[in-house]
């Protein structure tokens, strides 16, 4: 994408944005109710909330279910976004940030340096609130700027089978808040490499609070990059629980132009990661719901 002019990039990510996604956004199928006792969270603002919607009518359609998903509002959210996910999304359950901050310092009373960086870091609803709100002990974390592509078997047989464990997506490279070395000898034991959060699968009795407060405790003082302290969090979870691990590759994050082919979904990434979205995410969703019928 980045090697188009940039007039026609524009251009191009405007036309799928404002038609390819708008459309499969709107499209609606009759679906199967899921009635697994899974909750499906994501975290989103006013900014992603197009990306979100697109991410939430992937991942129906390729499921073949309906869901009732619990969305994360990270405080930009206006009355208008809550009413237009709502019409587009009728069981969804939103929890706005207000109502969460109320909720969440009386549930982290015992955790007060969890219940700051909460605070201060709006990432941290992905760790602390998704655990909070999930109404069954497995739940799934979803990042807004995830486009599905196939039916993704793996997720569904987690969701079937229930195991005790955690499953993440595996980063093209490695970024945590601090060196994975400075993080081992603080928590004392070994770190998964390469955890990116994009997509969790999560079991909730593993998300120790008392473990988050030990890590915050001990290296949020050292913290290099405040932006992947989530991720990090993540990853010592994982780590500490020690059953579960990555996705298939085929739950894709890469920061090339093109998904690769047997893709089932793509976490984009980057600079560039709304044009790709838009112009390839967008107009390959929307031509799948085409030709399906």
């Amino acid at each position: 994408m980045k090697i188009l002019p940039a007039s026609v990039r524009q251009a191009a990510i405007r036309f799928c944005r404002d038609v390819f996604a708008e459309r499969a956004i709107a499209r609606r199928e009759e679906l199967t109710r899921s009635a697994a006792p899974v909750s499906l969270h994501m975290v989103v603002g006013h900014e992603m909330l197009r990306m979100g919607l697109l991410t939430l009518r992937s991942f129906e359609f390729h499921t073949r279910q309906c869901w009732s998903p619990i969305i994360h509002d990270d405080g930009t959210m206006t009355d208008h976004d809550v009413g237009e996910l709502q019409r587009l999304f009728p069981d969804a359950t939103v929890i706005r940030r207000a109502q969460a901050d109320a909720e969440l310092a009386e549930a982290l009373a015992g955790h007060p340096v969890c219940r700051e960086n909460r605070l201060k870091h709006h990432w941290f609803l992905k760790v602390f609130d998704t655990r909070h709100y999930a109404a069954h002990d497995h739940y799934i974390v979803m990042d807004s700027d995830i486009v599905f592509f196939r039916r993704p078997d793996f997720l569904l047989q987690w969701i079937e089978r229930r195991p005790e464990d955690f499953w993440f997506m595996k980063d093209t490279r490695e970024k945590y808040a601090l060196a994975r070395e400075d993080i081992e000898n603080a928590m004392g034991f070994p770190l998964w490499q390469k955890v990116n959060s994009g997509l969790d699968l999560m079991f909730r009795p593993g998300m120790d609070l008392a473990l988050a407060e030990k890590f915050l405790t001990r290296c949020v003082p050292h913290v290099r990059e405040f932006a992947f302290l989530e991720q990090t969090m993540f990853a010592v979870t994982g780590s500490a629980w020690g059953r579960g691990g990555f996705l298939p590759p085929e739950y894709e994050i890469s920061w090339t132009n093109f998904r690769r082919k047997r893709a089932v979904c793509r976490h984009y990434v980057g600079p560039f990661k709304n044009d790709a979205l838009y112009i390839e995410g967008a107009s390959t969703f929307w031509l799948q719901g085409r030709t399906s019928k």
